[in-house]
Formats: C-alpha cells, structure tokens, sequence
C-alpha cells in the first residue's frame, strides 16, 4: 500500500492566459503522475491534488517556477488511498464561485490573522464569528459561537450578507472557511461594501488545526474536506 501526499493550495494573481496554462498544468500533472483538479481564473489559481511525495514535490517544483505561484505554499497530509480519479485543469470565471461580479481578493492581506491571534480574537465577547462554509460542512464542526448562515452554496453568501450583516459594518466581523480560499473572497465583498473591521482566518481551519494544540483550540469536531475522504 503506498502513502500519498494531499495538497491544497490556492493563489489570488492574474492569470491572462489560461487557456495556455490549462494546457501546461495538465501536461505537467500526467508527467508528474498527479491526479486531483485545478480551477484556472483570470483573478488565480484554487488547486487539490495528490501522488507520492517525490512526485508531489516535483509538482511544487514546476509550479515554484512559474513566477506568478513563487510564493505558493502548500497544506499536505497523508493518506493510504489515493483521493482522486483523474488528473483535470478547469476554466472559470472565478476560482471560488460567489458570483458577485467586480469582486477580486487581490489584496486583503490587512484582515489575515494568525492562529493565535484569531484565539486573541476570539475572546472579544463583541465579535460576530461567521463561518462562510456550506451547512453540510459546518454540521460536522465549527468553532465554538459560530454562526452558520445557512447556505447550501457559497453562491448563497452574498444574500445572508445582505439580510443579516448590512446594519452591523461598524462591527467587528470574524470569518472562516477550510483553507482560506473563501474567506478571502467573502471578506474582499464585505471590504467593498464599506464593513470597516473584517477579519479572516489565515489558512483556514486546516491551518489552525496544525499549528493549535487541542488544549487551546476553539474548534469543535470534524472538518469537511471536498475528496473522498470527506472529513479529517
């Protein structure tokens, strides 16, 4: 039995040509024995995907070359089976749907917080917590005073923002996702509708889960995952 390396990674960049680069990545993951799936936008990059760890690396290797994804770093774990079926590059028009259009997460580093600043965060008893996942996800685990706003997609966020946000933008606003992909579309949205203090969880919940030891972590239960192995 072999183990597998998983890893998720995602990139805010422009991307002109994709259709190009479709060709390439797909190239480069049957070349590297890859499978799982990238989402190529104009405004980046959302990518799963798994092989051994040699191949893997090979992996970060061509994409660390490519001067739009130097600074693309990686959560990995380990698995006994590997988590995809074929190796697939996809077109869209964003990398995390919300479809709100004009709405880009270029540049929200300023609303990133640590792991432990979010715990900081976190005790500030004015907060409003707001998990930007899909109901499905948030039945198996949410941080403790979570909201859960309901959504069967994240298509459907732009309308909890709008019925239950819109007279709370002097608030303090705490978001957070699996990986970090949809927090930084959801808190881009909300920067332009003028909220003044948004937060983000950097990383997401599988960062947070690394680097916090059970003893100090806020977390309550399982994480959703979108491969087969459903929750880690």
């Amino acid at each position: 039995m072999h183990a597998y390396t998983v890893a998720n990674t995602y990139i805010f960049t422009p991307i002109e040509d994709v259709v190009a680069l479709k060709q390439e990545l797909l190239k480069a993951m049957h070349q590297h024995h890859i499978l799982g799936t990238f989402i190529l936008a104009e405004e980046g990059m959302n990518a799963g995907f798994a092989g051994t760890a040699e191949n893997v690396q090979a992996m970060y290797d061509y994409l660390h070359a490519d001067a739009r994804f130097r600074d693309l770093t990686f959560k990995e774990s380990i698995t006994d089976e590997m988590p995809f079926e074929k190796a697939k590059v996809k077109l869209r028009n964003e990398i995390v749907t919300m479809g709100v259009p004009n709405t880009t997460a270029l540049d929200t580093r300023d609303t990133h917080l640590s792991p432990e600043a979010w715990n900081a965060l976190l005790e500030d008893p004015e907060v409003i917590l707001v998990d930007t996942r899909n109901h499905y996800e948030v039945a198996i685990g949410r941080f403790e005073n979570a909201t859960d706003p309901k959504t069967d997609t994240f298509k459907d966020f732009p309308d909890y923002v709008e019925k239950n946000l819109l007279d709370k933008k002097d608030k303090k606003i705490a978001m957070y996702c699996t990986g970090g992909i949809r927090c930084e579309k959801s808190t881009a949205h909300l920067k332009q509708l003028g909220f003044k203090h948004v937060y983000q969880l950097d990383g997401g919940i599988l960062t947070y889960l690394e680097q916090i030891p059970e003893e100090k972590s806020k977390w309550d239960g399982q994480c959703f995952v979108f491969d087969e192995r459903i929750a880690i």
